[in-house]
């Protein structure tokens, strides 16, 4: 009475060995990570060393909450925004526009050196402090580019006081809307016109 049932069984298991053995899988097969990672890049060419620059203390670049994930953000419209979920930073942005920012800052001659945000807070070590909160740094789906960051310059010492102060957007940048590669060159470039406002402020004190 349970021949039939048996041999079902023996003709499945059969099969299975066979598949095996004819180097066939019953899984699916892995797939490769399409995830790409984007850095932000230096634009100002280098110059001569300026020694009687001013050394100046970058604090912490703030982020608006929504840039502070990985993912490179697309903006929709004025209330929707995307996450290039497989385009990512390959670092935290505000430490990338801070790497930018120091170098630039240099390269430009209208800093000697940069101190960090880890840098102790010796008033003798820098001569003025500077803050950066970047309140936009994504593509617009229009082909356009939105940076804005808002900064200013303090003083060192006991009356310690703001010096220069900015708001600066980023004009006239387009990048190529199926090409992330693009979004990340021009935010960089985003990012070197900021360390140029700041620059030519330095330069005046």
């Amino acid at each position: 009475m349970n021949a039939r049932p048996i041999s079902l069984t023996l003709l499945l298991t059969g099969g299975l060995v066979l598949a095996g053995a004819g180097g066939c899988s019953l899984l699916p097969e892995a797939q490769s990570d399409p995830t790409k990672y984007y850095v932000l890049s230096t634009v100002q060419a280098g110059v001569a060393s300026q020694p009687d620059a001013p050394v100046v203390h970058l604090r912490e670049v703030e982020l608006a909450s929504y840039l502070r994930g990985r993912p490179l953000v697309v903006r929709r419209s004025e209330n929707e925004i995307e996450f290039r979920e497989f385009s990512r930073w390959g670092e935290p942005l505000e430490l990338g526009i801070a790497r930018v920012l120091r170098d630039e800052l240099v390269a430009r001659g209208a800093a000697s050196a940069m101190r960090g945000a880890g840098a102790r807070r010796d008033v003798t070590s820098h001569d003025y402090t500077l803050n950066v909160r970047v309140l936009s740094c994504e593509g617009l789906a229009n082909g356009t580019v939105a940076f804005r960051a808002v900064w200013d310059i303090t003083s060192t010492g006991e009356k310690s006081d703001v010096k220069a102060r900015g708001d600066y957007r980023a004009a006239d940048l387009r990048w190529e809307g199926k090409s992330e590669a693009s979004l990340a060159a021009k935010l960089s470039e985003a990012v070197s016109g900021l360390a140029g406002e700041i620059a030519a402020a330095l330069a005046k004190k």
